[in-house]
């Protein structure tokens, strides 16, 4: 059996862990320029598109987009764009020069651009974008993270949870022929990033993130829960199953919130008592685990609103409110298999009319 991720869907993966862990890929694959930035200022994502220069500029999506401080003690904002590429293209230097042209336009700031190439050619490695004519030059150089060119020795000692990330997308790759050989492999990643003693909130974003990266079939997945709780049971580390990472209902948030507010008013008064100090640790887990569907729910109606613009254009804007309503991650998902298929708008109109009804008016 095979099971590989769309390439809309890989991309979104990729996305996501930029987010969760860009600090920690920058300082495996590009320790310079992370040590540039004030981390302890935080990072602002603005992911976006491009706005055309003019009526004829093609429309342009960047895949992450980061404003960040850098330690030279003064107030000065750095930008790093980061492009995931999934396979070779003919003219992706010059993509990559127009994403540093519109950028450059929009904030004048300086500009780190990343090209990441996933790709499965170990020699197609484009870092130049050059242009000459009429006695006029132009050399745009950009830097390139080529996924075959990691040492997977040093990932796999490495104790940086995005070394972790790294072998994950790699595995997904090697094992999309064989999901037995894919269970065991996400199994291994999973202890070994509890036996590296990562806290709990890294724990379930690398869960989350092997859930998506390597997927299973359902008879597969269950057997990953088993060997997940049994390897909890005998060393105690923190696990969270995959229905509590996709579905936990509002009510149980609410209750984590109210657990929370209760705890600390009785902690303050009376010190932690045993059964609520457990009613809290529950509570907690649950509302870690809402807020990871959220983020779901969030990243699955940005990538169906990413594809719908790059074939549609300005149509796309029709599905921007009913789309933010829905709160089922299958129905997105449908969704956004339709927003990949559909040949036409019309045609994307009536594989999705049940769930989306939409207007042009």
């Amino acid at each position: 059996m095979e099971i590989d991720l769309h390439p809309q869907l890989f991309d979104l993966w990729w996305k996501w862990f930029l987010r969760q862990f860009l600090a920690e890929f920058l300082e495996l694959t590009a320790p310079d320029v992370h040590a540039l930035i004030d981390w302890s200022r935080g990072v602002e994502f603005i992911d976006k598109e491009l706005l055309p220069t003019s009526p004829r500029s093609r429309r342009l999506y960047v895949d992450c987009l980061f404003k960040v401080y850098l330690k030279t003690g003064e107030e000065r904002l750095l930008l790093i764009h980061i492009e995931i590429q999934l396979q070779r293209e003919r003219d992706y230097p010059k993509r990559m020069f127009r994403y540093m042209a519109r950028l450059f336009l929009e904030y004048d700031l300086p500009i780190i651009s990343f090209a990441v190439l996933v790709d499965e050619h170990p020699n197609w490695r484009p870092d130049t974008y050059e242009y000459t004519f009429g006695g006029c030059e132009l050399r745009y150089k950009y830097r390139v993270i080529k996924l075959l060119d990691l040492d997977r020795e040093q990932l796999e000692q490495s104790h940086n949870p995005a070394a972790l990330m790294l072998l994950a997308f790699f595995k997904a790759r090697e094992t999309r022929n064989d999901m037995n050989l894919r269970l065991e492999a996400r199994k291994q990643l999973a202890i070994l990033a509890r036996e590296r003693g990562y806290n709990e909130w890294v724990i379930a974003r690398l869960d989350e993130l092997l859930e998506g990266i390597m997927q299973l079939p359902e008879v597969l997945e269950k057997e990953y829960e088993r060997a997940l709780e049994e390897y909890k049971r005998q060393k105690g580390s923190p696990f969270i199953s995959a229905a509590e990472r996709i579905g936990i209902r509002q009510g149980l948030l609410e209750g984590y919130q109210e657990g929370r507010a209760e705890g600390r008013a009785e902690g303050l008064a009376q010190g932690r008592a045993e059964g609520l100090a457990q009613g809290r640790a529950e509570g907690l887990a649950q509302g870690r685990a809402e807020g990871v569907a959220e983020g779901r729910l969030r990243a699955l109606s940005e990538t169906i609103m990413r594809t719908l613009q790059r074939k549609h254009g300005d149509l796309a804007q029709i599905v921007a409110e009913p789309l933010n309503a829905i709160q089922d991650l299958e129905i997105l998902q449908q969704i956004l298999d339709a927003a990949i298929d559909a040949d036409s708008w019309q045609a994307f109109q009536d594989a999705v009319q049940v769930y989306l009804p939409l207007s042009e008016e």
